[in-house]
């Protein structure tokens, strides 16, 4: 049986050497020394994991990955990132990038060996339950045990899940056939993100994405959820099959790169990734959304008076109240110091101005425990489809400054551009 073959692409000879001792006696080992030779080596070979420097001359890791991710014959390929650079900025740009994992230097050689045996395993299963599929689905019984799949009909009901899954989830196979799928929603993936799933499979493409699911332990778990519409002989449609990658350990990773440490909002870099995933869609569906900017009237006082603890504490009890009253299709988040943003899918700029003044409203009406009653002010914007982002917040920051040079405590609506 041929070797596993594994491409190292770093400008480091003495890093490329170390990676091809430890790993050469089980894999075989392609190198290049820039991206450039490495695209060259993809497009005439197949390999089964590619190492993958962060930092290079010319043409940089994430160069490299995208080229991978967009290339149809190579974008399934698994690939970590090697890297001296442990910022959680450079590691959730990673994993966004399409990385499935990232490995420090200097290497610490047990730690290599390790996860690369495992995404290499991992990548062999998929490869050949892939190969099974398309030969008999009989087949899945051979891998039913190893991997996580579920197979539904047209409508969404559940006609075949693994043993995998299933114990996986802590229930029977006889529990989750003959339900909806819709069985495993936890409430907490956006329903937006639903309706772009059933869009893309239902036009024959396979869709891609993170989700949030239930497990019948009373809790939920993250997964890749990798979905393709399965055809006939006469290419008929008649069903689909999803591949779920447990990814709880990376969700856990991320949640703390884009959580705000004092109030455990979403964090400014966690709004940015929401707000492009709005423009997408407004772009894409002829969606509407809009955004809220609040910002607490004469914060500084309280600093001022009571002091920063104080301060923060103010900021912990005007994050309760704020997520206390948005809408669950709605995302809240810190912007940075005493301000705020919502972000509001699929909402004009009335809906939101109606849902502005209702937060106005509870923020005057709350009593802060240290500092008795506060108000804010607040902006609010439309997105206008074909515009930038930074037209949008232009609007709504001129909004709150409206809304602060009126005398506070109010809502303006900012104007397009």
């Amino acid at each position: 049986m041929d070797k596993p073959k594994i491409l190292v692409i770093d400008d480091e000879p003495a890093n490329i050497k170390l990676v091809a001792y430890s790993l050469q006696s089980r894999y075989k080992i392609l190198v290049a020394l820039n991206g450039a030779v490495a695209i060259e080596i993809l497009k005439n070979e197949s390999c089964d994991l590619i190492l993958l420097d962060v930092h290079m001359p010319e043409m940089n890791g994430f160069e490299v990955l995208k080229w991978i991710k967009n290339n149809v014959r190579t974008a399934h390929i698994p690939v970590i990132f090697l890297t001296g650079d442990t910022s959680e900025q450079t590691i959730v740009d990673a994993f966004n990038a399409g990385a499935v994992d990232y490995i420090t230097k200097p290497f610490q050689l047990q730690e290599m060996n390790s996860r690369v045996d495992n995404h290499v395993r991992s990548h062999t299963l998929q490869k050949n339950l892939q190969k099974a599929l398309k030969r008999n689905t009989q087949l899945l019984d051979i891998i039913d045990s190893y991997v996580s799949f579920v197979k539904v009909d047209t409508e969404g009901v559940i006609q075949e899940i693994s043993s995998n899954f299933c114990r996986f989830l802590q229930c029977t196979r006889d529990h989750l056939i003959g339900q909806n799928i819709r069985i495993l929603k936890s409430g907490r993936t956006p329903p937006a993100q639903y309706e772009e799933l059933w869009n893309t499979i239902s036009s024959g493409k396979s869709f891609i994405h993170e989700i949030e699911d239930r497990n019948f332990r009373g809790g939920t778990n993250w997964y890749q959820v990798s979905i393709s519409p399965n055809y006939d002989e006469n290419n008929h449609l008649v069903d689909y099959i999803a591949f779920y990658e447990n990814i709880d350990e990376k969700m856990r990773f991320k949640k703390n790169a884009e959580t705000d440490s004092l109030t455990a909002l979403p964090n400014r870099f966690k709004l940015d990734e929401i707000l492009m995933q709005e423009e997408r869609r407004a772009n894409r569906y002829q969606h509407d959304f809009s955004i809220i900017l609040v910002d607490i009237d004469h914060f500084k006082e309280v600093n001022d008076q009571y002091g920063h603890q104080i301060g923060d504490i103010v900021l912990q009890e005007f994050a309760e109240v704020l997520s206390e009253n948005i809408r669950k299709s709605d995302f809240i988040g810190r912007w940075g110091g005493e301000e705020f943003l919502i972000v509001c899918p699929h909402t004009d700029q009335a809906g939101a101005y109606a849902l502005a003044e209702h937060l106005r409203v509870a923020v005057e009406r709350r009593l802060f425990s240290k500092s008795g009653q506060k108000t804010a002010s607040f902006g609010v914007a439309e997105y206008q489809k074909g515009k930038t982002l930074e037209s949008l917040f232009k609007g709504v920051d001129d909004a709150l400054y409206a809304a602060k040079a009126s005398g506070r405590n109010q809502v303006k609506i900012g104007k397009a551009f």
